[in-house]
């Protein structure tokens, strides 16, 4: 059951085998400023951190961005992907988290392609957490830390998928848009201990009316949207307004959904 499923938002999403593909295990150092840190590309690949850790992360941003054109339909909606690898959105999350939890020994979990195609995919949807859960454990084995982090690409109250742009036929405006969910998984148990959409606000009517796609988006001209997905990769200003939606809408999550880890890990 899930196997169909899954392949079937396989055309709406970036769930492949390649759009799970992690980009350098290095952490960007500088997230506080996303430009300059994603202007240096991405950093050479050092080695995977290993040993014990506090909180072990599974960063799911990726390396696609997503350009989406909808019609009056769904059957004339249109869907292509880039790949990003330069903006280095994984080690961005990566870095959100250590900043959510100073002084807490935090270790980035990575992850490869060839893995992935062996292993049942996760399916980031509400809802759909044992899938998750099993990918973590695959991903967490061999690994001693005391809680697991999964960041990854959700949906929101409409068509949008995860990171990316979109326009309406009609439409005037494009919307861009950085949508991610949040799962903490207990290191001994797996359990599920904390979940929660990463948004910019608090998740109160007036902002879901502020934020209709429901979870992080900006109107942007429609001059922005790119004639081809390629063209998505070099635009500083698509780049840098997803690296600070997701800054902004981390920062603004992570500290209560891992506040209950970090209550713990102290006593």
């Amino acid at each position: 059951m899930f196997r169909s499923f899954a392949a079937a938002i396989i055309l709406v999403s970036c769930l492949t085998a390649a759009g799970w593909a992690q980009s350098s295990s290095t952490d960007v150092a500088a997230a506080s400023s996303p430009t300059r840190s994603a202007a240096k590309g991405v950093a050479k690949t050092k080695p995977a951190e290993a040993g014990p850790c506090q909180i072990g992360v599974i960063p799911i941003a990726g390396n696609l961005f997503l350009v989406e054109k909808f019609g009056p339909i769904k059957l004339t909606d249109t869907y292509e992907q880039a790949s990003v690898d330069r903006w280095a959105l994984d080690e961005l999350v990566v870095s959100r988290v250590r900043a959510a939890v100073p002084g807490m020994l935090v270790r980035r979990l990575p992850f490869t392609k060839e893995e992935l195609a062996t292993q049942p995919k996760p399916l980031p949807r509400l809802g759909h957490d044992e899938n998750i859960r099993e990918f973590a454990k695959y991903v967490a084995r061999g690994r001693n830390c005391e809680r697991y982090v999964v960041v990854h690409r959700h949906g929101g109250s409409r068509r949008e998928f995860g990171i990316g742009i979109s326009k309406h036929y009609l439409g005037i405006n494009a919307q861009l848009f950085a949508m991610m969910y949040i799962r903490v998984y207990d290191g001994r148990t797996f359990q599920l201990i904390n979940e929660a959409p990463a948004l910019m606000d608090e998740n109160t009517f007036v902002n879901r009316m502020k934020y209709h796609l429901g979870g992080p988006s900006r109107t942007i001209d429609l001059a922005m949207f790119p004639e081809k997905a390629a063209d998505a990769v070099a635009n500083p200003v698509l780049r840098d307004g997803v690296r600070e939606m997701l800054t902004m809408s981390l920062d603004k999550t992570l500290p209560g959904v891992l506040r209950r880890q970090a209550g713990e890990a102290a006593r």
